[in-house]
């Protein structure tokens, strides 16, 4: 079998490259090594990582690739293949990093996710609180529909609610008042909390 020194591995035949690291031929191993930490940093990266920890996970998907081609665990048709597979291992072994209870113990910001993520039950409660108040607003007068549209969705100033329904401002600011009393009594069958 001939060394490569200055050749790339993929310039050399599939079966060859897997004789090569089989037989722990250096260069074809360093090369190999090489050609591939740089993608697995960038996923690491991406994903919450930092260098050490792509550096750690990509020494172990290596060991691991080494291993498995030399016991014939792995088998495939090209080099890309093997680059492809040893990609595999890095990100799983990242996954798996990820998950572990000790590094979400360690990093402040997956903590901070967890906790502000709203449980499926307040999510519920708050839809059926919406749709309770929507269900309110569609049974209330249309003037008092208009004029709550006009100033909570359309955020109109009551001088302007005054002009489009025509009344002066001080009528408007009352209209909104009592609109405002009766939804509070419409919705008072919200369950939880104030309404």
């Amino acid at each position: 079998m001939r060394k490569i020194s200055n050749e790339k591995i993929k310039d050399l035949p599939f079966k060859e490259t897997v004789a090569l690291i089989k037989k722990n031929d250096a260069a074809t191993l360093k090369q190999l090594y090489k050609t591939n930490f740089a993608k697995v940093k960038r996923y690491v990266y991406k994903n919450s990582g930092d260098e050490q920890q792509a550096k750690d996970v990509y020494q172990e998907a290596f060991v691991a690739m080494w291993r498995n081609i030399k016991d014939d665990k792995f088998s495939a048709e090209s080099e890309t293949a093997i680059n492809g597979y040893l990609f595999q291992i890095a990100k799983y072994k990242w996954l798996d990093h990820v998950r572990s209870a000790r590094y979400k113990n360690t990093t402040f910001i997956n903590r901070e996710l967890e906790y502000d993520e709203p449980e499926i039950e307040e999510n519920e409660m708050q839809n059926r609180k919406i749709k309770i108040i929507m269900n309110s607003i569609d049974n209330l007068g249309e003037r008092c529909q208009l004029l709550m549209k006009l100033f909570y969705f359309e955020q109109k100033s009551f001088k302007e609610i005054a002009e489009i329904m025509a009344m002066d401002e001080a009528s408007a600011r009352n209209a909104k008042y009592r609109c405002q009393e009766q939804l509070k009594k419409m919705t008072q069958i919200i369950p939880n909390g104030p309404k």
